[in-house]
């Protein structure tokens, strides 16, 4: 069997991949050497152009073939999920966009970790996780004619609420939760650490009645201030939760409605995906609204600036932020927005930044609940 070397490469080792699957006495050797690079690399971090858990499970002539037949499978659909994470679905349907190839799976990699792994003479199994290159994905995806959206809202934790059964308990729609693939989407979501947490902290009937004073005990106990709130009733005839999204320090909540799915873990997918949606059409910019202002930034501490700062540079409206002045309390900058201050301002908002229009200072932002 010929493979495109391409397909298990890491860190620009395609050189010595060429021609090595028409040699076969070098394709174990080979194997091995990229294995052992895969094997050290470190922990990969919790960005968006990582697709972390994809299962393997590939058949072959000899343990070598299985494992490459597996790997470039799922780098294959490691690619595809990216894609989705990144571009808008009604995008995707309206271009007649080519399949995607192995080679252009390949070619956007930058470190694959394999993890679980079981073999046999004939077969292989194992989960791989695929950190891919930034820059690589957004000319595959202009080529395309896709624009891309990269920028993650801020952390969450989940509350998986299951009907007649403690919140700290284990359970299947605790477990579903658990998933590290979460923690790689753009709006990034924790599961329920039942280990270091109790029925004191927060309560299945604190979080259906969305009780702040107890949902902000819970995100000072872990250091957020986003918390999912996933109810989910198993004896309904369909497998649906309501989910309400809650920004702890600015009070903002949203009721996203009832998400169904097959199982647990499809359902957990589903709310994870509808999450993602409704953050990539907070923010998208149109290029043509393009808006500068001057902006005054209101902060208590060097830490408060620091923060504010963050949020600003990682905004997906503002397209650009220049410090023009600078003092203990306050920062006077010019900014170019995409032209809807809605947009902005309920973008920051799940940031925790508060903007608002002031008659003396103009466009204000700062901390959520400072006055």
């Amino acid at each position: 069997m010929q493979a495109s070397s391409a397909l298990i490469c890491v860190n620009g080792l395609s050189k010595l991949c060429e021609g090595v699957y028409q040699r076969p006495m070098l394709k174990s050797f080979y194997l091995s050497v990229v294995l052992l690079l895969v094997s050290t690399l470190p922990g990969l971090a919790a960005d968006p152009f990582t697709v972390s858990g994809v299962p393997v499970d590939a058949r072959g002539a000899n343990a070598i073939e299985a494992q490459t037949l597996a790997i470039s499978d799922g780098q294959m659909r490691a690619a595809e999920i990216l894609i989705s994470r990144l571009t808008f679905s009604e995008d995707r349907r309206s271009k007649a966009l080519p399949p995607l190839t192995n080679e252009d799976a390949a070619r956007l990699i930058r470190a694959l970790e394999i993890a679980n792994e079981k073999r046999s003479g004939q077969r292989y199994l194992g989960d791989i996780t695929v950190a891919f290159n930034p820059s690589a994905v957004q000319s595959y995806l202009r080529a395309q004619g896709l624009e891309m959206i990269s920028t993650q809202a801020r952390d969450r934790i989940v509350l998986p609420v299951l009907s007649g059964t403690p919140l700290w308990s284990e359970n299947d729609w605790q477990a579903a939760w658990q998933s590290a693939a979460f923690t790689h989407a753009l709006t990034p979501v924790r599961g329920l650490p039942l280990e270091t947490g109790s029925p004191a902290l927060i309560s299945a009937r604190d979080a259906t009645n969305v009780n702040m004073a107890a949902l902000r005990r819970l995100g000072a106990r872990f250091g957020v201030n986003q918390v999912l709130i996933a109810e989910l009733n198993p004896s309904a005839l369909n497998l649906s939760a309501r989910v309400i999204d809650v920004a702890l320090d600015s009070g903002q909540r949203r009721d996203l409605g009832r998400v169904s799915g097959g199982d647990y873990t499809d359902l957990a997918q589903n709310i994870v995906n509808q999450l993602e949606e409704d953050w990539k059409r907070t923010a998208r910019t149109v290029a043509t609204q393009a808006v500068s202002t001057t902006a005054t930034v209101l902060y208590g501490s060097l830490r408060e600036w620091q923060a504010l700062q963050d949020a600003i540079n990682g905004s997906a409206q503002i397209r650009e932020a220049r410090l023009d002045a600078l003092s203990k309390d306050g920062a006077l900058m010019t900014i170019t927005y995409g032209g809807d201050i809605g947009r902005l301002r309920n973008e920051l908002a799940f940031k925790g930044v508060d903007v608002r229009r002031d008659p003396k200072l103009g466009l204000v932002l700062s901390r959520s609940g400072r006055s």
